[in-house]
């Protein structure tokens, strides 16, 4: 079996190599052919068909002819990468979502895509809590400054200090993977918990103490309101000043999903003209971001360059995902995360 990695500077190929050769070595013998492109020493791309990748398809496309499996991260599957691929039987990219893959273009040509969901969940979690710290406790801030040679003892004035989290409430926008998680840890310093999301019950939220509110109670309630929902044409710009004028004053705004969930000129104001207190964000909607941008000149935001899941242990999660459901499709047996399980019927 002729196996295709596409690997980058973060899913290393090597490592994607070595995990196969173990798992699926039943399956032997295995040949391996590996590229390696520039993910995230360069940014990404998209086109018309695809919207987030990065790498070349003209060298994928002299590579993957004879592959009968590809793995990959970052690197486009477009319409013309499938039609030069002419043994392959299944692609498995660790990534929760296919953004770097023409789907419909996989299932028109019988070919399951299979993926990682959750895969980077324990790292934004933890990275999450830690912007929530960062932005509430100065603690970037007091760093710049410090090692700038500046002690800074206005980070001691009453009215430069923030609050402390026990006895206030956080609001979660959205209850999957990362956010069921985050409302553990949170409970345990002591808040309130409270979530909005339509496509999970009320039960299912209450399993985790959590309350399940409308997107008004939130906003209107939290202390802290953390984004986890998922960028959709329904949620694009779901933040706007409207929004933020229905929070608090002195509310924390936290941004780990994605920077299409949030008007950032809007949110830009609202910072500038204490309708909130302060935000911390880890996207954008640009990436990189615009280095002049006035939202980075503030002094209540926190920022950082989308890195909340950079971690090893969400690569090598990930390819444990990959290589259970690989080792049940070669098997013939019933997969668990299959993008489009129509596929698997052809």
């Amino acid at each position: 079996m002729k196996i295709l990695i596409l690997g980058d500077q973060f899913v290393k190929a090597e490592i994607v190599e070595q995990t196969l050769a173990q798992t699926l070595a039943p399956w032997g013998p295995l040949e391996f052919d590996s590229m390696t492109f520039e993910w995230p020493l360069k940014p990404f791309e998209r086109n018309a068909e695809i919207a987030e990748y990065q790498g070349s398809e003209a060298d994928v496309i002299a590579r993957i002819a004879e592959a009968d499996l590809v793995i990959l991260h970052a690197a486009p599957i477009s319409d013309a990468v499938l039609a030069a691929a002419r043994n392959l039987k299944a692609i498995a990219v660790i990534r929760g979502g296919p953004t770097n893959i023409n789907l419909r273009a996989a299932t028109q040509r019988g070919i399951p895509v299979f993926n990682s969901p959750g895969r980077n969940a324990v790292a934004v979690v933890e990275f999450t809590i830690g912007l929530i710290l960062a932005e509430l406790k100065n603690i970037a801030r007091g760093h710049l400054h410090l090692v700038q040679k500046d002690w800074k003892y206005e980070y001691y004035l009453y009215d430069r200090c923030n609050f402390e989290l026990p006895g206030k409430v956080a609001g979660l926008v959205g209850f999957g993977n990362i956010a069921y998680r985050i409302s553990t840890i949170l409970k345990a310093f002591g808040m309130t918990v409270i979530s909005y999301d339509p496509f999970v019950s009320p039960e299912r939220m209450a399993e985790f103490g959590v309350e399940s509110v409308s997107l008004d109670e939130l906003l209107q309630r939290s202390d802290v309101v953390s984004v986890h929902a998922r960028l959709t044409p329904e949620t694009q710009h779901l933040f706007n000043l409207d929004r933020f004028r229905q929070m608090k004053p002195t509310a924390l705004f936290v941004n780990t999903a994605r920077g299409g969930l949030v008007n950032y000129g809007d949110l830009y104001i609202a910072l500038r003209d204490k309708i909130i207190a302060a935000a911390a964000l880890d996207v954008f909607q640009e990436e990189p971001c615009d280095p002049d941008s006035p939202l980075l000149q503030l002094d209540n935001v926190t920022v950082t360059p989308h890195i909340a899941g950079a971690t090893r242990d969400t690569v090598h999660y990930g390819l444990r995902v990959l290589a259970e459901d690989l080792q049940h499709f070669l098997a013939g047996e019933p997969v668990k995360n299959c993008l489009n399980p129509e596929s698997l019927r052809q």
